[in-house]
C-alpha cells in the first residue's frame, strides 16, 4: 500500500491527475509510469546546533576511599572493573554495551540497529554506578536517576558538577528507559506528579534477574545472600514493630521495595515542602530591613525550638541563630555575623 512518501503508479491516481499524467507522457515531460508524491510545504528547518552529548567519555569507578563490596556484588564489581597493580588506575575489564543479549534482543526493546559510540560509553560507565550503589537484599540503587547523573558527571576541583560536560538526566533517563524494555533494569512505580513544586518524583532503579545473569554472577549464591539480607533490613522490622509480620515470617522482595520507595517518597516530598517554605519566608523577608529580618527570624525560631533549648537560649545566643538561619536563606549576606 503506497503512503505520502512511495511514488503511485499512475492508476492508482484519480481522474483529474490521471489526465494530467497522460498530457504530460504526450507533451514528452513523463519518463515512467510511476508519480512521485508532491513534497509538503512545511517550516522546519536543519539547526545548526551540535547534536553530541555533553560528556561524550563518562567514566565512573569506586573511590578508595569507599568499603569493599562483598558477596555476589564485589564478584560482579570485580567482572566489570580491574586495577592496573603498576599503576593503580582502574579501567572496565568488560563492556556491557558488547553483550550477545543486546543483539539477540533488538528487536524485542523496538531497536532496529546497534548502539551508537556515546550511548556505549555511557551504558559501560552506568553499570559500575549501579552495582556500587545495590542493596543486596532489595537489589535497588540507593539514588535517583537526577542524582546517577551527578555522580556520572564530570566534576571540578571542588566536587562541583561542570555544566558544560554533565551527563544530563533526560540522557541517562532515556537510557534507563530503554534499558527496562530489554528487560535488564526496572524502575519504580512512583512516577507520580507534585503539584506543590511542579516536579515528577524521584525515580529509582532496581537490577532484574536478567540483568545479573548478564553480569556473570552465581544467581544461587546471589539469591540466598538476597534472602539472608532481606531478614536484616529495616523494612522487615519495621514491619515486625507495627505487628503486620511476624518474627517467624519473611518478607518478600517486591513488599521491601515497596516500603523502600514509600519511604524515599515521603523524604522526597519533606524535603522539597522545607525548601519550599524556605524560599517562600525568604521572599517575604526580603523586603524588610537587616533589623527586621533578624527580629522575625527570631519569631520564628522561638515558636519552631525545642522547649528545653529554648529555656537555655540566651538572646544574643538567639540573634546568632538567626543570623545563621539569614545566611541559610542568602538574605543577610552583608549583615558580619556576631562573635
Amino acid at each position: 500500500m503506497s503512503n505520502s512518501h512511495n511514488p503511485k503508479h499512475w492508476s492508482q491516481l484519480n481522474t483529474e491527475d490521471q489526465i494530467r499524467f497522460w498530457q504530460g507522457v504526450n507533451d514528452g515531460y513523463a519518463n515512467s509510469f510511476l508519480v512521485s508524491p508532491e513534497k509538503k510545504c512545511t517550516r522546519r528547518r536543519r539547526g545548526e546546533h551540535s547534536t553530541k552529548p555533553k560528556c561524550e567519555n563518562p567514566l565512573w569507578f569506586r573511590p578508595a576511599r569507599y568499603k569493599a563490596l562483598g558477596g555476589q556484588l564485589g564478584r560482579a564489581y570485580n567482572r566489570l572493573v580491574q586495577k592496573d597493580p603498576e599503576t593503580g588506575e582502574y579501567s572496565l575489564r568488560i563492556h556491557m554495551s558488547l553483550h550477545p543479549f543486546y543483539v539477540q534482543k533488538r528487536r524485542l526493546a523496538g531497536r532496529k540497529y546497534a548502539f551508537r559510540p556515546e550511548k556505549q560509553r555511557l551504558l559501560d560507565a552506568l553499570w559500575p554506578v549501579l552495582i556500587s550503589f545495590c542493596d543486596a537484599g532489595k537489589h535497588t540503587v540507593g539514588m535517583c536517576i537526577s542524582r546517577m547523573a551527578r555522580e556520572l558527571s564530570p566534576k571540578d576541583a571542588k566536587g562541583n558538577v561542570i555544566a558544560e560536560t554533565e551527563v544530563t538526566v533526560s540522557r541517562l533517563s532515556n537510557l534507563i528507559a530503554e534499558q527496562v524494555r530489554f528487560g535488564v533494569l526496572g524502575v519504580s512505580e512512583q512516577t507520580s506528579w507534585d503539584r506543590e513544586s511542579r516536579k515528577r518524583l524521584p525515580k529509582y532503579v532496581w537490577i532484574t534477574p536478567v540483568g545479573w545473569q548478564l553480569l556473570g554472577v552465581d544467581m544461587d549464591k546471589l539469591i540466598e545472600q538476597q534472602k539472608r539480607k532481606l531478614g536484616e533490613c529495616e523494612e522487615r522490622r519495621a514491619l515486625i514493630r507495627d505487628g503486620i509480620l511476624r518474627e517467624d515470617e519473611d518478607i518478600s522482595v517486591h513488599a521491601a521495595r515497596k516500603r523502600w520507595y514509600a519511604q524515599r517518597t515521603l523524604e522526597a516530598l519533606k524535603y522539597r515542602r522545607q525548601k519550599g517554605a524556605a524560599r517562600k519566608r525568604a521572599n517575604r523577608l526580603a523586603r524588610l530591613s537587616k533589623d527586621q529580618q533578624i527580629h522575625e527570624m527570631a519569631k520564628f525560631l522561638r515558636k519552631t525550638m525545642p522547649a528545653d533549648e529554648l529555656y537555655w537560649c540566651s538572646d544574643d545566643h538567639l540573634r546568632k541563630l538567626a543570623v545563621d538561619h539569614l545566611y541559610q536563606l542568602e538574605l543577610s549576606l552583608t549583615v558580619p555575623l556576631p562573635h
